[in-house]
């Protein structure tokens, strides 16, 4: 059956237990990251939030499980067995859920408005370049420079002064929500690799070190596998040669720390699987906020940071004073 179009009625459940119970999980689990404030969460991480066994709906989460595809391509025998594109079949376990599963269920309550879009990390939907226009009235932008000068606010970046520059690169597009709310609050920008990393991603990595006064490190997060591993390497010795041979920078102005996700993080959380691999993705959310602050933390001073929030509210409680006096002639 294929996947409906548009928007489904706002009353719309699913027909099966299987899918009514991780309906069920989905919700209950979107809305305890809603009160722990730790979304948005990817479809993928919401999967491994609800291993091994849900929110006591009676399903268990497994990546490969005994249930087959939820839409299209199969046929359910008189014995109860699943048959792919009349290929070979096996019986049907409807108490286990994969990701496919998560996914699919997730985007059937998003449709029926059952899910709060921003509650979602889209991996698909990139920002637009759109042209900006004012259309302003002279009356309204004289309003609303009014309103910015009575009630300014400046912020100084918590990265100034600091002795490094740090940027997160995560290999997924969908843990960028999720690492830059930890992130932002440090002034630390967060990059998504994407596979192995575009050209124009690494000589942009290698451009914005190069020009910088002090060393940047960046960040590495990455799935615990032989492609993440390969990736990782690869990805730093590219861009710190852009850096030094085409950019000019000077050895050690760009350098990368891989903070995750090592074998012994993914044992000490239980993700990772009988053949030593594991997602960045499946860590829990409050492992994955510590090894992240814990990492930015080791490079930055708090009393830089601290000092940079004190000039700024200096700099906001002189706005109204500065522009009074040029718009007295400087007096």
């Amino acid at each position: 059956m294929a996947r409906p179009k548009g928007p489904i009625a706002s009353d719309w459940r699913p027909a099966s237990a299987w899918q009514s119970a991780l309906l069920a999980d989905i919700t209950a689990r979107l809305a305890q990251h809603a009160r722990e404030d730790t979304l948005p969460r990817s479809p993928r991480g919401l999967f491994y939030d609800l291993r091994p066994a849900g929110m006591g709906n009676g399903l268990s989460y497994v990546k490969q499980p005994a249930m087959w595809c939820i839409r299209g391509g199969h046929v359910i025998d008189g014995e109860g067995r699943c048959r792919i594109h009349g290929g070979s079949s096996r019986r049907v376990d409807e108490t286990q859920v994969s990701p496919v599963h998560v996914q699919e269920t997730l985007v059937l309550a998003r449709r029926a408005g059952l899910v709060d879009e921003d509650w979602i990390e889209d991996t698909r939907a990139p920002d637009p370049d759109v042209p900006y226009y004012s259309n302003a009235t002279a009356e309204s932008r004289a309003e609303s420079l009014i309103r910015q000068i009575r009630n300014p606010l400046i912020t100084w970046d918590p990265q100034i002064g600091q002795e490094f520059y740090l940027e997160v690169l995560v290999e997924a597009a969908g843990l960028i929500g999720r690492t830059s709310r930890v992130a932002g609050g440090y002034g630390v920008p967060v990059y998504s690799g994407g596979g192995f990393d575009g050209l124009k991603g690494k000589r942009a990595f290698a451009e914005r070190a190069a020009g910088r006064a002090v060393p940047t490190v960046v960040l590495r997060i990455s799935d615990r596998d032989d492609h993440g591993e390969i990736m990782s390497e690869s990805t730093a010795e590219d861009c710190e040669a852009w850096a030094l041979n085409y950019y000019g920078a000077i050895d050690g102005q760009l350098t990368f720390e891989r903070i995750a996700l090592t074998a012994e993080q993914a044992a000490d959380a239980g993700v990772l699987d009988e053949n030593g691999k594991a997602e960045a993705d499946a860590l829990p959310v409050p492992v994955m906020d510590q090894i992240i602050t814990d990492a930015i933390e080791r490079y930055q001073d708090p009393a830089v940071r601290e000092d940079n929030a004190e000039r700024a509210r200096t700099e906001t409680g002189r706005v109204t004073e500065v522009v009074l006096a040029a718009l007295n002639g400087g007096e």
